[in-house]
């Protein structure tokens, strides 16, 4: 079961492991990223940072999907990693279940026009968010679990 989503360019990295993962009692990261899935180097150093106790998964949108459908992750509290709000998308179009999506860090490059602090979008990410949320998924910012969440 997804317990929550966030996109996040850095996807696995100290915030995550040593803040959110306990605040959330993760017992799977899973990083969904159709070019990462692909490179061996990145999964294995994802695989290092992860805490004691976890699994990681970097693995293609299609094989998220395909995996979950398969009960694969059935009974495990999974936290969602993506880099850009369209993953999240193609995972909800092929039937996964996403409580809530956290925007972390987006970072202010390639066209991107700032919004907060963290985060940056384009007008095709923003597009993106407007679909997610009228799926009925909450949007919120909220970089650590000790903040307030702010509704996007």
């Amino acid at each position: 079961m997804v317990v929550l989503a966030r996109v996040d360019q850095r996807l696995i990295h100290g915030l995550i492991v040593n803040q959110w993962a306990p605040h959330l009692q993760v017992k799977r990261f899973m990083v969904v990223d159709d070019v990462l899935c692909n490179n061996e180097e990145i999964k294995a150093s994802m695989r290092m940072a992860k805490p004691a106790g976890t699994g990681v998964s970097v693995i293609s949108t299609e094989t998220a999907i395909t995996n979950f459908k398969a009960g694969k992750y059935d009974g495990q509290r999974v936290f969602v990693l993506v880099k850009e709000p369209e993953t999240l998308i193609r995972l909800m179009e092929g039937g996964v279940e996403i409580p809530k999506v956290d925007l972390g860090i987006i970072f202010n490059e390639n066209g991107r026009t700032p919004v907060t602090k963290f985060i940056a979008l384009n007008e095709k990410e923003k597009a993106d968010l407007e679909i997610i949320r009228s799926k009925g998924v909450p949007i919120v910012i909220q970089y650590v679990p000790t903040d307030a969440e702010e509704a996007y």
